[in-house]
């Protein structure tokens, strides 16, 4: 079963830091005379989200135990509160998250690949 994110953690970056990458779907072929011919490369493609998230220190400890134990240090993929506020998406973790302290809070950066 997949899992899904923690209901105590936050629920979307924060909106100064949020960050979206669509796929570059399109492939172009030179063409002898005239404009370059253009397709698209396929109708189900991975696309990025990226952002940073502050936590209490037990929302941090509940994030790394949901990363290490949950989803497996970010092999597994879950299901993601939905930035647009539609049904969950099915995300994996792209690269290992980066934290640090700001004050009493975590401040957490995640990069996401949305899967189709």
């Amino acid at each position: 079963m997949t899992a899904f994110w923690p209901h105590d953690l936050p629920k979307g970056f924060t909106l100064s830091s949020y960050q979206e990458t669509r796929p570059n779907n399109v492939i172009y072929s030179e063409s002898s005379i005239g404009p370059a011919k253009a397709r698209r490369r396929s109708t189900s493609n991975v696309w990025e989200q990226s952002g940073t998230m502050m936590m209490t220190y037990g929302q941090y400890r509940s994030f790394i135990d949901f990363v290490s134990d949950v989803i497996s240090d970010g092999a597994q993929a879950f299901w993601f509160p939905d930035r647009l506020g539609g049904p969950n998406i099915l995300v994996r973790i792209k690269e290992p998250p980066k934290a640090s302290i700001d004050g009493n809070l975590w401040r957490v950066s995640i990069a996401l690949e949305v899967l189709p």
